[in-house]
């Protein structure tokens, strides 16, 4: 995604949604909940990137050590994971991605089409034709 990025600075932008899978991660909530808490102080991006590198460490004590690590305000931050407007956030993301097929994550649209092939060939397949478009 990083190389994406790169090569198409400004024409591309990358939106995440929440897709917790609480069936087989039992902290996914908690740690969607915390991305989400962390992007209400401008920190989304830094938070998903330590909760991904700690994957299978996400009990709710080990989330609030990395908001911390990533500072955060941590009584702004103990606010948001108990706001029931994160819980409908996320809720509204699980949802649009049961309505667009999303069968578990990570899933890449480009330009409203999955996309199968993650290589960097794969990308430009179909982010070229919907830049001309």
């Amino acid at each position: 995604m990083d190389a994406v990025l790169k090569e198409y600075p400004d024409s591309v932008q990358h939106v995440f949604k929440q897709m917790p899978l609480v069936q087989i991660h039992p902290f996914a909530m908690n740690a969607a909940k915390a991305s989400i808490a962390a992007q209400r102080q401008g920190k989304f991006w830094e938070m998903h990137d330590i909760l991904f590198k700690n994957m299978r460490k996400l009990q709710p004590e080990k989330v609030r050590t990395y908001a911390e690590e990533v500072g955060l305000d941590m009584a702004q931050f103990d606010k948001d994971m108990a706001s029931p407007d994160i819980d409908a956030q996320i809720k509204e993301d699980m949802t649009l991605a049961q309505k667009s097929g999303v069968r578990g994550t990570p899933t890449i649209f480009v330009a409203g089409k999955l996309l199968q092939n993650r290589s960097p060939d794969g990308f430009k397949a179909l982010i070229d034709p919907a830049l001309k478009n």
